[in-house]
């Protein structure tokens, strides 16, 4: 916290914690802010929110926070310009980071170490610290055919891994075990999409969301992979039903087993108190039941 306070303390010496300056007359979620302690006291309280585990935090107009603070901070700073830049600029950059523009984080931290303010110090900390996610993140993510694809998904998986070992038990663990865990449900969604081709595809497949869903059991998208699973099992039961249309080849029993695996992680989502895809998967039990009770029906 020493160096919100060092932030704080330029603010009180500036003098605004006296009187506010007017901000006209403009109104709503993005209308200049008249005191910048109000908007870095929003953004400072919620830097170290994980936003692995929880969504990210929203102001009392229901925007999200990290964004309303860029917004505001331009508006003051076009109302007050050259003022207070040093403050304004690390505030900027430490909500870009939160929201993963790391590259221009890393830029913001650099203007500012480079002023001579009394933040220069913190800045180029940060700024080392945002130009190694930047880095991360600069790494390709897809290729021409799916192993490409998924070896370019493996080394930049390495490399946020690296991260998360580095960062463990800081504030900055979270974000990188946010793009981790993005990387590793887009890898298993290109192998949910080419699971035709892949060899033992529907198993392959199977295995990388039940993978996502036991490694990220803390993360705050846990019913979203329970229904990405969930969804699965409903494409191999809609297979099963293709491939065996003719009344003799199709068996009741397999197909009733696969149809109950959906049905089950539907289930759970859609009891799931507090999940804000809860309605999202009571609709898709609801499809898929009647979906269900109406092949068994054809072929009964």
């Amino acid at each position: 916290m020493r160096r919100h306070a060092i932030v704080l303390a330029l603010l009180l010496g500036a003098g605004l914690a006296g009187a506010p300056a007017r901000a006209g007359d403009a109104t709503g979620a993005y209308a200049p802010y008249e005191d910048l302690l109000e908007v870095l006291g929003d953004l400072t309280w919620h830097l170290r929110d994980d936003l692995y585990r929880f969504p990210p935090p929203k102001d009392p107009t229901g925007h999200d926070l990290y964004r309303l603070a860029l917004s505001r901070l331009e508006n003051w700073e076009k109302r007050y310009p050259g003022r207070l830049r040093d403050v304004v600029g690390y505030a900027r950059a430490e909500a870009l980071e939160r929201l993963g523009e790391y590259a221009k984080a890393a830029a913001g931290y650099g203007q500012v170490a480079a002023e001579g303010s009394p933040l220069a110090d913190q800045a180029r900390t940060a700024r080392d610290r945002a130009a190694g996610f930047a880095a991360a993140a600069a790494l390709p993510e897809d290729g021409p055919d799916v192993d490409t694809t998924l070896a370019a998904l493996r080394k930049k998986l390495d490399a946020w891994g690296r991260l998360v070992e580095r960062w463990t038990g800081t504030p900055y663990e979270t974000p990188a075990l946010v793009e981790e865990e993005r990387l590793e449900r887009a890898a298993a969604s290109v192998v949910v999409r080419n699971r035709t081709i892949l060899r033992e595809g529907n198993l392959t497949a199977e295995r990388a969301l039940r993978f996502l869903i036991q490694k990220h059991a803390d993360s705050r998208n846990l019913p979203d992979h329970i229904l990405r699973l969930g969804d699965l099992y409903a494409e191999v039961a809609r297979d099963y039903v293709e491939q065996h249309e003719r009344p003799l080849a199709f068996e009741e029993d397999e197909f009733v087993q696969r149809a109950d695996r959906a049905l089950e992680m539907y289930r759970k989502v859609a009891t799931w108190d507090g999940a804000r895809e809860k309605p999202e998967a009571q609709g898709r039990f609801a499809a898929f039941d009647a979906y269900k009770t109406s092949v068994l029906s054809r072929y009964r």
